[in-house]
């Protein structure tokens, strides 16, 4: 958790709608009781104001981090651009939240110049274009030598064993894939935008029923141009996973007559 100090407006506001939309969704878990929502499988209760005097007992972006399982991350509207103004992050994949803080969406992304350069313009016009009644949502993916889903870039995160040689026959279970549902809302009174990441994860073993879906993760592996493939930290991985992903697919067509 690590926020910026002024952004209480914009978090409490996600949080009021957070709130509803899980009464209203999951009554069998949520129920709003006054100024405060109670979980009832978990049996714990949160405010939805601050006290009295003006004061959160939790930061309220904070508190709707514990109301859900995806990660959240707020961007907020200053000098008519939004940044990143804080996260409520369990699982990061590879990035430092702190270091994030106040940067533009181009600042976020400039460890990779194609990104920066690629992106910079359509995503101010994406975001300026995003409505409140109509949210967003995408995939993002990556393979990881590691199923661990905590993976921050601070030394916190643990060590992953040795990656597997060209050719071992054990590669699919050592590799893995992680997959990111994120959604983008925006929301009317503040302009802020929520960013929600809720992360899946799978050996590459689980693909040995889906040849055709390993052959286009090979393709999709060799295609990364080098800078983006160091971003997504595949570069030591991408030979090993690409061959047992072609073996994969290679396998179906040859049970097929070579279809």
């Amino acid at each position: 958790m690590a926020v910026l100090d002024d952004i209480e407006e914009e978090a409490a506001e996600v949080l009021r709608n957070l709130a509803e939309h899980l009464c209203v969704t999951r009554p069998e878990w949520f129920v709003r009781e006054g100024d405060h929502i109670v979980n009832r499988r978990r049996d714990e209760r949160w405010p939805l104001t601050p006290s009295a005097e003006g004061h959160w007992t939790l930061h309220p972006l904070d508190i709707a981090g514990r109301l859900v399982q995806e990660d959240l991350a707020l961007l907020v509207n200053r000098e008519g651009r939004p940044v990143f103004g804080g996260g409520s992050v369990c699982f990061p994949n590879r990035w430092d939240l702190t270091s994030k803080l106040g940067r533009t969406m181009a600042e976020v992304h400039a460890p990779v110049d194609r990104l920066n350069e690629q992106l910079q313009d359509p995503i101010d016009s994406f975001f300026g274009r995003l409505s409140a009644d109509k949210p967003f949502w995408r995939l993002g993916w990556g393979v990881l030598d590691t199923d661990d889903p905590y993976q921050p870039m601070d030394g916190t995160a643990s060590v992953p064993p040795a990656l597997p040689d060209v050719g071992d026959p054990t590669t699919g279970d050592r590799l893995f894939l992680r997959v990111e549902r994120e959604t983008l809302r925006r929301f009317p009174e503040t302009d802020c935008v929520l960013f929600t990441i809720r992360t899946y994860i799978r050996p590459l073993s689980h693909l040995v029923e889906r040849p055709e879906d390993a052959r286009r993760l090979a393709d999709a592996l060799s295609e990364l141009p080098d800078d983006v493939r160091d971003y997504k930290r595949t570069t030591e991985l991408t030979a090993a996973a690409v061959h047992w992903l072609s073996e994969v697919g290679a396998n179906e067509a040859h049970s097929t007559g070579g279809r």
